[in-house]
């Protein structure tokens, strides 16, 4: 990477601009387009031989550094009063629907950046991540001022801020060059490139980057404190290291944090939980002091804190040392779209789990009974408008509704008092998939990746409406997600994300994120 300082002047004014030589012309309009307000398509750079185009290399202009380009152009006219009438819905455009509906936007590819776009959208789905960025400022004194690795590391919380804050502002795909670059700088591994493009990258690495800094960033500006990261996405896990070729040596036990569980894929792994399970009990190699040498040991560890966003992560990628290459598990391995992980705890912790779990499931089951209910005697009532048809559907409608606000307090209740306490950790033990983010391909070096997000259930019926009008929508009555294939969004059944189990080079599921079910 070679950047040097140039001035740009435009309208009578002098703007100081970095350039990086090895970035087309296209990514220098846009940094005069934040600068001074002018439309790339609108501006004319003065440079050796004509005028500066998209495609241009910059390399071949001869630009030293301190260099005055001159630019041409403006901001674009003056408001005027609205030419066109008023438009109703079902005369909208596509362009029209998508700008006054509240689906999201997407993430320009900006050359093999669909892995950082992926993990940006799928890391957008919780929240409280966005309100706690919100309150972000970075710090010009003290210890991150000190230090150029925090303070770069600052201001990449700041970038990822300010993204999630414009694209809340505007209804086109999101040109996201400013995060991209600041990435590269804090992070020179996502700037390699090979035969002058750069490469594609793991969106896992960078997902666990990402949050590593944030996390870090977080606890600066609030040391006493915890951040999100540690609140709402670390988990605890108790560890056991016993030998198994020695009954003298005793075991050690530990403790240790985890920010995902990593789902293991063999030959006989066919289902996410077996992988879940074979990340917690492995077999290592390991020096035992009792024997002096190298031996056998089982390494087990049983959680004893759930968050309330569990990230999964699965293990498709291997080093191959006869292509230098990271190669692809092809394997099928099927996940739930509701995972119950209680086994997967400590005794203590699973205990506390199973009672809430079982009172929510009941709950949920009288729900669901009860939405049956009051279809059935709509249909009655539909039918054979009687005075005393409507008397008794009303009685059984308020009999259910009575044993349904029991439940809901046994269900509270039940819940264990230290856990109640922990903000963002999992009271139930049960999560259900929120997002997906998929791998299409046979090495993470290259295929693609895109996000899918569940659409909520409240927005659910708006969004397939939308959707149905510009012909994107199933007539099927069941879960829609959204899909982020870069800057193209569009909505998709569930049996899309049932597919991603993998079994060939197709979208397989490489990070799950599971969101706990409340009480």
């Amino acid at each position: 990477m070679t950047v040097i300082p140039i001035v740009i002047r435009h309208s009578g004014k002098k703007y100081d601009v970095e350039v990086d030589l090895d970035e087309p012309g296209e990514v220098l309009k846009f940094q005069l387009y934040s600068l001074t307000g002018v439309d790339p398509d609108r501006q004319k750079i003065l440079v050796k031989g004509g005028q500066l185009k998209n495609d241009t290399d910059l390399n071949t202009l001869g630009l030293k550094p301190n260099q005055t380009l001159m630019m041409l152009g403006t901001a674009g006219d003056l408001p005027k009063e609205p030419a066109t009438k008023m438009t109703f819905v079902e005369d909208m455009t596509d362009q029209q629907l998508a700008q006054t509906s509240k689906t999201p936007i997407g993430l320009v590819n900006l050359g093999n950046t669909c892995y950082l776009n992926s993990t940006l959208q799928c890391l957008r789905l919780m929240p409280e991540l966005s309100e706690e960025l919100n309150k972000f400022e970075t710090s010009t004194s003290g210890p991150v001022a000190a230090s150029i690795s925090l303070g770069g590391r600052s201001t990449l919380t700041k970038s990822l801020r300010d993204l999630y804050h414009d694209m809340k502002q505007q209804t086109n795909a999101y040109f996201p060059l400013p995060f991209l670059q600041t990435l590269r700088l804090v992070f020179p591994q996502f700037a390699e490139q090979e035969e002058g493009r750069y490469k594609q990258q793991d969106a896992e690495e960078a997902w666990s980057q990402i949050l590593s800094v944030v996390n870090a960033s977080l606890k600066q500006t609030s040391p006493t404190a915890q951040s999100f990261v540690d609140k709402y996405m670390t988990g605890t896990v108790s560890t056991s290291m016993k030998c198994l070729e020695s009954d003298v040596e005793p075991a050690v036990m530990g403790s240790e944090q985890f920010l995902k569980l990593d789902c293991h894929i063999t030959g006989e792994t066919n289902f996410l939980k077996n992988g879940l399970m074979a990340s917690l009990k492995e077999t290592i190699e390991k020096n035992s002091e009792v024997l002096g040498r190298n031996a056998q040991f089982q390494l087990e560890k049983k959680i004893t804190r759930l968050p309330k966003y569990l990230t999964v992560h699965f293990m498709r990628f291997y080093w191959r040392r006869d292509t230098g290459k990271k190669s692809k598990i092809l394997r099928k391995v099927t996940f739930p779209f509701e995972l119950d992980v209680s086994d997967l705890c400590e005794d203590e912790l699973r205990g506390k789990l199973i009672n809430v779990r079982d009172k929510v499931r009941e709950l949920r089951k009288a729900k669901e009974e009860n939405v049956r209910a009051a279809k059935r005697a709509r249909t009655i009532l539909a039918a054979d408008d009687a005075s005393e048809d409507v008397g008794a559907g009303a009685g059984v409608g308020s009999k259910k509704e009575d044993e349904i606000a029991k439940l809901q307090a046994e269900v509270e209740a039940a819940v264990d008092p230290g856990l109640k306490t922990d903000e963002g950790s999992s009271v139930t033990g049960l999560y259900e998939l929120i997002g997906v983010i998929s791998h299409q391909g046979k090495s993470a070096d290259s295929g693609h990746y895109q996000c899918w997000s569940k659409i909520d259930p409240a927005e659910s019926a708006s969004a397939v409406t939308e959707a149905r009008a510009v012909g994107t929508a199933a007539q099927k009555e069941e879960p829609k997600w959204w899909r982020f294939n870069d800057d193209k969004v569009s909505i998709v059944d569930q049996a899309k994300i049932e597919s991603m189990a993998g079994g060939g080079e197709s979208d397989s599921a490489l990070i799950l994120l599971y969101r706990s079910i409340e009480v």
